[in-house]
């Protein structure tokens, strides 16, 4: 069956008709990118800041997409080649998704714009999702946020959809909206990429607290469970068998969620596609 929700190849004639077009709506107050920084327990992390059309002249309350980048990439990846910023402008503009304040991290934390040399990346040793409220409580000290479960989503690719099942497990009464897209599920595979065939008993594979109880975690998430679980990826990915395990867990606990299948592999296009879809699927019922 089709989806109803417009994928980005429809979003781009959208923004190329958006200025001849007279019934397209035009931007009130264009939006705006912050790049900048948060505190987190082992010094200032990088982040980068997208505020909705209008932010800037009014005084209404947004709900936050946290939205985090894949390895090799830092908090301006789903600008530059995400294209996020103009998916997002297209989207708003043509009241297509709720306008909201979009937070991109650096999964690196402490490399504001940089990359850890391989050896000292930390990003499967559970030090982002431990100081993800701290980002949170940070975003809503400086913008305007409704700050509640039902108005934040998290949401990421690759590495980023591994930081995104783990921080939402662990602060599992903080996002009502869950995107997963293309993800790595386990810290610490030992198999080579061609070679990985993930079991669900190694969904506790690391002794990582963060990690290990990844099952109470979901247990406790799932007993209240997000208003959208939502997981993509492609069928000629080399994750896709991680996803399709993944999902049989899911199954076997009868835990809810939605499932995106699409044509292609681990890239930017697929990418793309779904946080179009995504975006326009989440605060709805707000």
């Amino acid at each position: 069956m089709k989806s109803k929700y417009l994928s980005v190849f429809v979003v781009a004639l959208i923004v190329a008709c958006t200025g001849c077009c007279p019934k397209a709506k035009q931007a009130i107050e264009p939006s705006q990118v912050v790049v900048t920084s948060f505190p987190s327990s082992i010094g200032e992390a990088g982040v980068t800041i997208y505020l909705p059309e209008g932010y800037a002249t009014s005084k209404e309350e947004y709900p936050v997409l946290y939205l985090l980048h894949g390895s090799g990439d830092d908090e301006t990846g789903w600008l530059t080649k995400g294209c996020a910023k103009a998916i997002l402008d297209s989207l708003i503009t043509n009241e297509l998704c709720q306008p909201m304040i979009v937070v991109m991290p650096n999964g690196y934390l402490e490399q504001t714009g940089k990359h850890y040399p391989k050896e000292t990346r930390l990003w499967m040793e559970s030090t982002f999702e431990e100081n993800f409220s701290q980002l949170i409580a940070w975003t809503e000290a400086h913008y305007r946020t409704i700050a509640d479960k039902q108005h934040r989503a998290i949401a990421g690719l690759s590495m980023g959809g591994f930081h995104t099942m783990h921080t939402a497990a662990l602060l599992n009464q903080s996002f009502d909206y869950v995107g997963i897209f293309s993800a790595l599920y386990v810290p610490y595979m030992s198999q080579h990429r061609a070679e990985r065939t993930l079991a669900i008993s190694d969904l506790a594979l690391s002794d990582k607290p963060t990690y290990s109880q990844t099952e109470a975690l979901l247990t406790q998430q799932f007993a209240n469970p997000p208003q959208l679980y939502w997981i993509a990826c492609g069928v000629d990915d080399f994750l896709y068998q991680d996803n399709v395990v993944y999902r049989q867990y899911l199954d076997e606990k009868q835990y809810p969620y939605e499932y995106h299948e699409s044509a292609g592999g681990h890239s930017w296009q697929n990418w793309m596609d779904y946080l179009t879809i995504f975006a326009q699927k989440i605060f709805t019922n707000n």
